[in-house]
């Protein structure tokens, strides 16, 4: 894909995938050593020091209206990967009723509240040498002392109180801290250099875990290649995997490389794509006592075809050593005997140390939505183990996959989310002639959001032998809308987007079973909560995180605690929305596809307190403030305004 200008606009950073899936049925095949985890080097320690950029490159305040501004590079939405709930969004099939718990402003539990990084950020940290994306892919993990935030495109490191540590290379001497850059975290070369190139490497889609065991952070963000002069994917990728050397994430860091794009060069597999080009999309990583482990799923890059999920298991002891060349094992091409069909997002399950599962020589979990397989209601979910993770200590490792679906409650993939109505002024600059000079007749503001129309499982979490799972459905109400995609057009309609959440006790004699514990759904009268979140503490006790969002709601970061035994009774706002979303992807230069933060992330500290992160709204200025100041003091774009929050939180006794 190619660069374009202002007039076109920025494109989203829009790893989707929609569709109806086609594919083999060939099971996941084991691929021992050698490893295909390339060693990369140690990079220094995080420099927390301002860096500002060159005057003769500082931009003015926002991007000047009129001048070329670079999009983000955009993999088109795949046609061949599992889209479900056609049915059910369309009126034909009625979603499930729910009861609604109440929202409260109550700060009650709440130990730590700050906004983390937002696009303004993103877009201007490296010097300014950043593409216009969103949504942001937001990872989050914490110690006693230190909370890690990594999103597309930028790393942050805060205290417990959300001071931010790395001030970074600053494109506004005056401006506030800014992080790190992906590319600048992970040693490489910008992803752009203003304004005419060259092109780096183009970082998306961003995970990280802290491990008390060992002490050790470890990141994970996926990569495309891109062609230095022209900015066009050259169709090669990879999972770039950094492990902190020492407890402090702002030390040095030991980094590998996995080549994702799976065409017999570099060790790994030849899966056959066209042009020899395979493309790992959505990484999601966990952890136990023995490895630590990677899925994404694989799409042919310069072709329709699906090739399912793929697991990448690797030795946790080794890459907390250092070694260049860590055990590693490749579960290929999954497929799943309870849906009949290639797997599709396999969710890896995380847990405290003291819950990983010592079954069958080590057990780590993996959960997938039944929702993508069906048009209609989906009644099961479904659950993966890989055991003999001990092996991973070993030069042979010897893992087993095995699935399962359990029936459950009914639920299906959701589609979109209204938000409440206010100022829009890059909507309003783009549907105004005299500012940008096009014209969409049929977006009208606010635009909606996302709310996970592709279905997967979003939380995962092991707790005294019993898995959590969450993912979003729709459900009888008002609040969520129709869509074209075509042209933006959106009307409201009787359905809400809530949680539907899933707790299976697994049992492992001979082949995988599971039975199910207890489901529900957690909605709000009149409103969606999207992209949850899940996090299970030591007593059973725990808390589901989500964006709040409806006619009534501006896009705000929401925490729902549960006693142990029992369901949420009601919804907090943490991190309160002062606007509604107004990104490029909600416009028409966008693509008709109003893009919302892909997935949020949850996490237990080392001492017990629980943290949420998701995606909000924190920034808000009228068409005469943006006209003046398009970051609106700092703290947006021209191009889009998302932010990112951060909750501590006790659990409920």
């Amino acid at each position: 894909m190619r660069p374009v200008s202002a007039l076109a606009m920025a494109s989203a950073l829009a790893l989707v995938s929609t569709g109806v899936m086609l594919g083999s049925s060939s099971g996941a095949v084991a691929a021992p050593k050698p490893s295909v985890a390339h060693y990369q080097g140690e990079r220094p320690a995080l420099s927390t020091r301002a860096k500002v950029a060159s005057a003769s490159s500082l931009p003015k305040p926002g991007d000047v209206l009129g001048t070329l501004e670079i999009k983000s590079p955009e993999v088109e939405a795949r046609e061949n990967s599992p889209q479900g709930g056609s049915s059910v969004l369309n009126g034909k099939v009625r979603p499930p009723s729910a009861a609604s718990v109440p929202v409260t402003s109550s700060t009650n539990g709440v130990t730590s509240s700050f906004e983390g990084s937002n696009h303004f950020d993103s877009r201007y940290s490296g010097g300014g040498n950043q593409f216009s994306g969103e949504p942001p892919d937001q990872g989050m993990c914490v110690s006693d002392t230190r909370v890690f935030e990594i999103v597309n495109s930028v790393v942050q490191v805060y205290t417990r109180s959300g001071a931010p540590l790395i001030a970074g290379n600053k494109a506004f001497p005056d401006g506030p801290s800014v992080g790190l850059t992906l590319n600048e975290f992970f040693n490489l070369a910008p992803a752009f250099v203003r304004p005419d190139g060259p092109f780096g490497p183009n970082m998306f889609d961003t995970s990280c875990l802290y491990d008390s065991t060992t002490n050790r952070w470890f990141v994970t963000s996926a990569n495309l290649d891109e062609d230095p002069t022209t900015g066009d994917f050259t169709g090669e990728g990879q999972v770039w995997l950094a492990v902190s050397a020492t407890a402090d994430p702002l030390g040095a860091w030991r980094i590998w490389s996995i080549d994702t794009t799976n065409n017999g060069a570099n060790g790994t597999p030849d899966h056959g794509c066209p042009e020899a080009a395979c493309f790992g999309d959505y990484p999601q990583i966990g952890m136990d006592a023995n490895g630590f482990y990677i899925t994404t799923n694989e799409f042919e890059f310069f072709g329709d075809g699906f090739n399912g999920a793929q697991v990448y298991a690797l030795s946790k002891a080794d890459l907390v050593a250092g070694d260049a060349s860590p055990t590693m094992q490749i579960l290929q091409n999954v497929h799943s005997s309870a849906y009949h069909d290639l797997a599709y997002t396999m969710q890896p399950v995380n847990a405290l140390p003291t819950d990983w599962s010592t079954a069958n020589g080590g057990t780590m979990y993996f959960g997938m939505s039944g929702s993508p397989f069906t048009e209609g209601l989906a009644r099961s979910i479904g659950l993966f183990s890989l055991s003999h993770t001990s092996t991973l200590n070993t030069d042979t490792p010897q893992l087993s996959l095995a699935d399962t679906a359990v029936s459950t409650q009914k639920y299906a993939t959701p589609g979109f989310a209204q938000q409440q109505n206010g100022p829009t002024p890059l909507l309003d600059c783009v549907n105004d002639v005299s500012c940008i000079g096009t014209h969409y007749p049929n977006i009208k503001p606010p635009s909606v959001l996302d709310a996970g129309n592709s279905g997967k499982v979003y939380g995962a979490w092991l707790h005294a032998g019993d898995v959590y799972l969450t993912t979003g459905t729709p459900l009888q109400g008002t609040g969520a809308a129709w869509y074209n995609t075509n042209t933006g057009a959106w009307k409201a309609i009787k359905q809400r987007t809530g949680v539907a959440w899933f707790i299976l006790r697994p049992s492992q004699n001979g082949a995988l079973s599971a039975s199910l514990r207890d489901n529900g759904y957690v909605a709000v009268q009149g409103a969606n909560l999207t992209y949850p979140s899940i996090v299970v503490g030591p007593t059973g006790a725990g808390a589901i995180g989500a964006t709040l969002t409806g006619p009534g709601y501006y896009p705000s970061a929401a925490v729902a605690r549960f006693r142990p035994g029992q369901a949420p009774t009601s919804v907090q706002v943490t991190g309160v929305g002062v606007g509604p979303q107004d990104g490029f992807t909600a416009t028409g230069e966008g693509g008709f596809d109003p893009r919302w933060g892909d997935y949020g992330a949850a996490t237990i500290a080392p001492d017990g307190s629980m943290w949420l992160a998701s995606e909000y709204i924190a920034s808000r200025c009228t068409d005469a403030e943006f006209a003046a100041d398009t970051t609106c003091g700092y703290r947006r774009t021209f191009y889009a305004n998302w932010s990112t929050h951060i909750t501590g939180i006790t659990p409920l006794s």
